[in-house]
């Protein structure tokens, strides 16, 4: 349907925004990746890009990936914008060779923030995650009320567990939202009274189990 918002509307487009970016900050240099919109595996990232060239054409060509998390697609343009930007950067330094962060890559350091802050990016340090908070500056904020189309970012994918239960999230002191403790289900234990056979029941089964060894009914404990 002609201007239906869709998910391959917000790839299309993130296609256009890593272009407009490479030339704009980075001469064109970086190697064009594929780019995903899957969901958060890392508990509160935006997005990531993976080291190694795991996507592969059928003329043996091979790509990195830049995933952007379904969970946080609906952002404000500039802020989506700046995700992309973000691993822009450790694809520039992973193409030269610029280790820029460490503990699985978990940690930026320095030389991240070096090209983050060379490419349209505000940087702020984090404790345990080191240079990793980035924000558009306002020359990139300008550059994409100019050139990006906003209306292509309307969708986001609920945050669940992996059984697909809702996730709840509050915002943390770094900005970003963390997942709250999950609510434990409550359980109920039931105990054979002659041998001491003993299981746990998610509701009320009392009366409707039995020990077929000792042909008794479990009681409740």
């Amino acid at each position: 349907m002609k201007g239906q918002i869709t998910i391959q509307s917000a790839i299309d487009e993130l296609q256009r925004g890593f272009k407009l970016l490479n030339t704009q900050y980075f001469n064109n240099s970086l190697e064009r990746p594929v780019i995903t919109i899957l969901t958060d595996i890392t508990s509160g990232a935006y997005g990531w890009i993976t080291p190694q060239k795991v996507w592969s054409s059928k003329d043996n060509k091979w790509y990195r990936e830049i995933n952007m998390c379904a969970e946080y697609l609906n952002r404000d343009t500039e802020l989506v914008i700046s995700t992309l930007l973000h691993e822009m950067c450790h694809l520039y330094n992973i193409q030269n060779e610029i280790q820029d962060t460490s503990r699985s890559g978990t940690y930026h350091n320095t030389k991240f923030k070096e090209i983050a802050e060379k490419s349209g990016l505000i940087v702020e340090k984090s404790d345990k995650y080191g240079y990793c908070i980035t924000t558009p500056s306002p020359e990139l904020i300008e550059l994409v009320k100019e050139k990006v189309r906003s209306g292509c970012f309307k969708l986001e994918r609920m945050k669940t567990y992996k059984d697909g239960t809702p996730k709840t999230t509050k915002k943390g002191n770094n900005g970003k939202e963390k997942t709250t403790s999950r609510t434990k289900q409550s359980t109920r234990k039931y105990v054979c009274p002659i041998c001491k056979l003993t299981i746990r029941a998610t509701k009320n089964v009392t009366g409707k189990l039995m020990c077929l060894d000792c042909n008794a009914i479990l009681i409740e404990s």
